[in-house]
Parts: C-alpha cells; sequence; structure tokens
C-alpha cells in the first residue's frame, strides 16, 4: 500500500462520522484557501483514479485543475469517512443524465456483507467553495454560488426567460439592483438543488416549470434555530414550491413538491447556497415515526480539510430560509419580504 493510501486510509478511520440520520443532511465545506500544502495537494491527487486525474489535466488553467483536484478529493474524503474505507477504493457510475453515485469496495469485490445503504450525496463547486451534502434514504441536490456573480446586465430579461412568470414579477418588484441580484441568486440556487436532487438536469426538468415563493415567517427562524447550527436570519423566510400545471399533468408519477424540503443559507458572507432533500420514506408502510421525522428536518454543516480536520461551520454562516410543516405556516407568511440579505 502506498505511504499516500496508509495515511488516507488512518485518516478516514480517524475522522470517522457517523451516518446522518433520517431527515438529517450532513453539509460538508471546503474553502480552498485553506489548502496551502503542496504536499497535501500532491495526497488528494493520489487518491483519484486514473480517469479522475485525466479530467483534472484536460483544464486548461492551473486554478481550474486545482478546483476539480478538490472537488473529486472532498467527494472521496467525505464518503469514505462513513464507511472507514481507503478514499481511493471508492469508485462512480452515473444514471442518464450525468448524476454520480458510489459503488462501494464491497460491490466491487462481489462481496455485500455490507456497505452504507441508500447513501445519497450531492457535490457543488465554485473557485472559492466547495460543498458535498450527505443524506441517508433520501435524494439530495445543493447548489453553491458566489454572491458577486457577473451575472447579465439586463437581470430581469434572463429572469423572464428562465423563471417563471410569478418569480420574474416578485423579482420585478426589488428596485434596488443589489438586492434584485441577490434576490435572483436565491432563486436560481433554489432550482438548481431541485433539480440536482431530482438528478435530471435542466433539459429535462426546465426551470420555469416550477416556481418557489419565499414569504416572511415568524416559523421559519424558530424552525431554522433547530434545524441547524449556525445563526438564523432574524427576517428568515418560509419556502415553498409549486409546479406548472403542464408540470404536473405531464408528470404524474413524479414525487409531489410538497415532499421536498429545501434549505437556503450563507455557508459564508461571500456565498449563496441551497439544499434540497426528498422528505425521508418509510421502509415499511407501518412507519408510523415518518411524519414525525419529516417535521425535524436538520442540517449540521463542517468546514473540512481534507484528511487534517474538520470544525463547525458557524462562523460566517447564516441560515436564511427553509420548507416549513404545513401546520407552521401563519397567515403571516402571506405577505411578501422585501428585507434585503
Amino acid at each position: 500500500m502506498r505511504p499516500a493510501t496508509m495515511l488516507a486510509t488512518a485518516a478516514s478511520h480517524h475522522l470517522f462520522r457517523p451516518l446522518p440520520a433520517p431527515s438529517e443532511v450532513h453539509l460538508w465545506c471546503l474553502f480552498p484557501d485553506d489548502v496551502r500544502d503542496s504536499k497535501l495537494m500532491n495526497m488528494y491527487q493520489n487518491l483519484l483514479s486514473s480517469d479522475e486525474q485525466k479530467k483534472i489535466l484536460e483544464a486548461n488553467n492551473v486554478k481550474t485543475q486545482n478546483e476539480r483536484l478538490l472537488a473529486r478529493t472532498l467527494v472521496r474524503t467525505t464518503l469514505a469517512r462513513y464507511g472507514m474505507v481507503d478514499p481511493s477504493s471508492l469508485r462512480f457510475t452515473t444514471n442518464k443524465f450525468g448524476k454520480p453515485k458510489v459503488i462501494w469496495p464491497s460491490q466491487v469485490e462481489g462481496n455485500n456483507s455490507w456497505r452504507p445503504n441508500s447513501l445519497c450525496f450531492n457535490l457543488s463547486h465554485t473557485q472559492s467553495l466547495l460543498a458535498c451534502a450527505v443524506t441517508i434514504d433520501s435524494e439530495v441536490g445543493i447548489d453553491v454560488e458566489e454572491k458577486d456573480r457577473k451575472l447579465s446586465r439586463n437581470l430581469m430579461a434572463l429572469a423572464r426567460r428562465r423563471f417563471s412568470p410569478e418569480e420574474a414579477d416578485w423579482l420585478s418588484r426589488f428596485e434596488d439592483p443589489t438586492q434584485q441580484q441577490q434576490r435572483f441568486m436565491q432563486l436560481w440556487t433554489l432550482k438548481e438543488a431541485y433539480v440536482k436532487a431530482l438528478g435530471t438536469g435542466i433539459s429535462e426538468t426546465p426551470l420555469k416549470d416550477f416556481s418557489f415563493a419565499l414569504k416572511p415567517s415568524f416559523h421559519a427562524q424558530t424552525c431554522l434555530e433547530r434545524a441547524v447550527n449556525c445563526t438564523a436570519h432574524s427576517q428568515a423566510e418560509s419556502i415553498t414550491m409549486e409546479f406548472s400545471r403542464l408540470m404536473a399533468s405531464n408528470n404524474k408519477s413524479r414525487i409531489p413538491a410538497n415532499r421536498w424540503q429545501f434549505l437556503l443559507l450563507q455557508p459564508s458572507p461571500l456565498h449563496i447556497a441551497s439544499v434540497c432533500t426528498q422528505m425521508h420514506q418509510p421502509h415499511s408502510p407501518d412507519d408510523e415515526n415518518l411524519e414525525e421525522l419529516n417535521k425535524c428536518f436538520r442540517m449540521k454543516m463542517w468546514r473540512t480539510l481534507p484528511l487534517v480536520g474538520d470544525m463547525n461551520l458557524t462562523e460566517g454562516a447564516v441560515a436564511l430560509g427553509m420548507s416549513l410543516p404545513a401546520q407552521e405556516v401563519s397567515s403571516s407568511d402571506t405577505k411578501t419580504s422585501l428585507k434585503q440579505y
């Protein structure tokens, strides 16, 4: 066994993390600026498959190469910690739309005696932040964007092309350009997170075919304080999603919109992110605790440096909104928020 592999295996044991609980999301955030050791980057390189290494070298600049390297490293080391396996032993497959799924070493070797059943994950990355979300027994999607990302000069024209009419009308109420862009990015990350959780891509699930509403809610702040291990915004909002009539009529077998849960947050002052997960599914029709589990949507967040260490992601992180249980949506949720985050 190579020294790098031995150290990686030891680290995955040392940094072992129990599987997420039902209706719980684990979010692992890697900030590239935290990686300052060239030896560590070389170690990360040795964890990857030959195909992954080839794709990294196809990038035409060092910054993109490093971003790809860190992205693959974050996925491998994050998943390996749940199974206490060598990160380099993991293999991956994809569905027809390109969404990856992990193949555990026992499956490769034909031994199905153990593996973290139904472990789902999703990755999103920018040049300054990479994030991997992990769940058990429920699909998950995440999208992370830089808040100052350059967008079209005519933002409303872009919104009317890509968003639903209701969302575009809502955005038009924000006269301040900075505030309007922030709200655009919130909608964008929510939509991307949902599409990524589905694993279909926007060609199969156009962004105009479903719509989000963000509304002020006293209960949102209360729920967020229970749900996440970071600060909840004082003007937190409830998040709801609806399908267009066409989407609802053409997709009778699609999971209903109200069976998906969303959380909107700032993982740092410079970033906006959304997480989408399917409500926990029962293992049997007699699962009496299902509804109680779905009321208790939780997310734990860490700032990680792969193979080195982790810390709770609290500094600079703010939770902005989330999906609420139906009984906790009050009459105050019928007003539209014009607050700036």
